[in-house]
């Protein structure tokens, strides 16, 4: 029983012993030797690919990444909150002002969904109001936003 045991320490021991010897032999160029992955970023074919691809994309799912983050966590802070001080002052919800235009398409389709208090972010990122109305609800002004920045 006390062989099993010790036995059961030495193993993470023994693996983590393994891991630092090997790694210390090898290079980071020792992989050119095998790859052929200089002949590769030499290909024109390979160079024009990657010049020629939108390096938006990978900044649209970070982005919406970021919005969904700040969104959920805006949406947990906030949901029993009736001051609205303290709802646009929130930490996340001041981040996805910050995000500017590039959180609009996200908020958009937030607000169409389910209409919410996130419509002010709209008032903040473009500096106005969609209405003057002051008897107009937050699923008026969500309506507004959506059908302005839609067309």
């Amino acid at each position: 029983m006390q062989l099993v045991q010790l036995s059961n320490k030495l193993k993470p021991l023994t693996l983590a012993v393994g891991l630092l010897s090997v790694s210390s032999t090898f290079a980071y160029s020792d992989i050119d030797n095998y790859s052929g992955i200089l002949t590769i970023t030499s290909n024109n074919r390979t160079s024009e690919y990657i010049k020629s691809v939108d390096k938006s994309d990978g900044s649209f799912f970070f982005n919406k990444f970021r919005f969904q983050n700040h969104l959920v966590n805006w949406q947990k802070k906030t949901l029993f909150l009736s001051s609205t001080k303290a709802i646009v002052e929130n930490e996340d919800f001041q981040a996805i002002v910050a995000m500017g235009h590039s959180a609009v398409p996200y908020i958009i389709e937030e607000i169409d969904n389910k209409p919410s208090t996130l419509v002010w972010a709209l008032n903040l990122i473009y500096n106005r109001k969609v209405t003057n109305n002051p008897t107009a609800t937050i699923s008026d002004a969500c309506k507004l936003w959506v059908k302005e920045l839609k067309k």
